[in-house]
């Protein structure tokens, strides 16, 4: 009897335990199904957030591509804007990248009251379209900086400025530093250092001007009147040329308004293949021949030497290598009825290339505030 009793107890304590074991498992399984679930949630979390992340800096770098991009050349992307004699804005124009888009928009803050230039603000407002998450927005961000309007020009010492000298054969032919557009005053007709100065054979007629020749000193001081940044535009910080030859071909002038800068980077000698306008830069020596003409700006960085009946209307600054340390010729104007003459009119077309807006410093933010 007692060992029917004992055996059922024993039974009932096995279901017992068998039960509690189903109990805790069961709470066990929930546990750990609620911290895989956990796990799961936030590793979803922390992609997204991740995810957003970078979304936001490729916007942020979409941004300043398009910002970049319009400052590279603003009057060209906006030339109803610039230069901005009138314009207040706002104007804007689109740029479009592989992986989003750039709306860049230029409004004038404050109008030029000399001597201060006018003040814009460029603000570019970019959209991350590529890579985008189901689940959120396109990201946004833009980007913004203060500017001023800044003109390019280049003040002229004379006609012809030769840091090593000048020889002109016979006297025919005219070297003036008379305006030619009769907008500004005479310059000098010549302007050298003292050695080797201005040379001529034969001939009663010299060169004219304010003064005539312009004795610029020393090659110290020769040297220090000159505000060309030839070693910058030598190394390619200075400026970006529209055409570099070798590489680029001579350009088509047939529009009036195309004044172009051209750099020429070659050995020796290059010869001007044709007629044009703008500022031509030579980094080595220059040759004109026949009946050449140029408008603008001439800049050698070692001689020039001038054959024919050519014309030079605009200035022109030759043997700028002495810059650089290098010992250069003397320039040559040979034989021909040529004509090199100021023009301050020609100047400033050539220069009006390197007008722009200048970013102002310590005015960039990268959270400005888009409605």
């Amino acid at each position: 009897m007692r060992s029917c009793q004992h055996t059922r107890s024993a039974r009932r304590s096995a279901h017992q335990r068998r039960g509690s074991t189903i109990v805790m498992s069961l709470i066990l399984i929930v546990v750990l199904s609620v911290a895989v679930a956990g796990t799961v949630s936030m590793v979803s979390s922390d992609r997204k957030a991740v995810g957003d992340l970078e979304a936001t800096t490729d916007a942020y770098d979409i941004a300043r591509s398009g910002y970049d991009k319009f400052m590279s050349d603003p009057a060209g992307y906006l030339p109803g804007f610039f230069p901005p004699a009138t314009s207040a804005g706002p104007d804007s124009v689109k740029f479009t990248f592989a992986n989003g888009s750039a709306w860049v928009m230029v409004q004038r803050v404050r109008p030029a009251v000399s001597p201060n230039l006018a003040t814009y603000l460029v603000r570019s407002r970019a959209t991350r379209s590529a890579y985008s998450n189901s689940n959120s927005p396109s990201a946004q961000r833009t980007f913004a900086q203060y500017a001023r309007w800044q003109t390019g020009s280049m003040t002229a010492n004379a006609a012809w400025t030769s840091l090593t000298g000048l020889q002109k054969n016979g006297g025919s032919g005219t070297i003036s530093g008379v305006d030619g557009c009769g907008q500004a005053s005479p310059v000098a007709g010549v302007a050298v250092p003292n050695t080797p100065g201005y040379t001529q054979n034969g001939g009663s007629s010299v060169p004219n001007g304010t003064p005539n020749i312009l004795n610029m000193g020393t090659q110290a001081q020769a040297n220090a009147m000159i505000t060309v940044d030839w070693a910058g535009i030598v190394a390619g910080t200075t400026m970006t040329p529209d055409i570099t030859i070798p590489g680029g071909a001579w350009p088509s002038f047939a529009s009036s308004s195309y004044w172009p800068v051209i750099y020429v980077n070659q050995a020796g000698t290059y010869s001007l293949p044709g007629d044009g306008r703008g500022t031509l830069i030579v980094r080595n020596n220059l040759t004109i021949s026949g009946s050449r003409t140029w408008h603008g700006i001439v800049l050698v960085g070692g001689t020039l030497t001038a054959n024919g009946n050519n014309t030079v209307a605009g200035t022109v600054l030759t043997g700028l290598n002495v810059l650089l340390g290098q010992t250069v010729a003397v320039s040559d104007v040979g034989n021909g009825t040529k004509t090199y003459q100021y023009n301050s009119c020609h100047i400033a077309d050539a220069a009006k290339r390197f007008s722009g807006l200048s970013p102002m410093r310590n005015t960039s933010v990268d959270n400005w505030p888009a409605y």
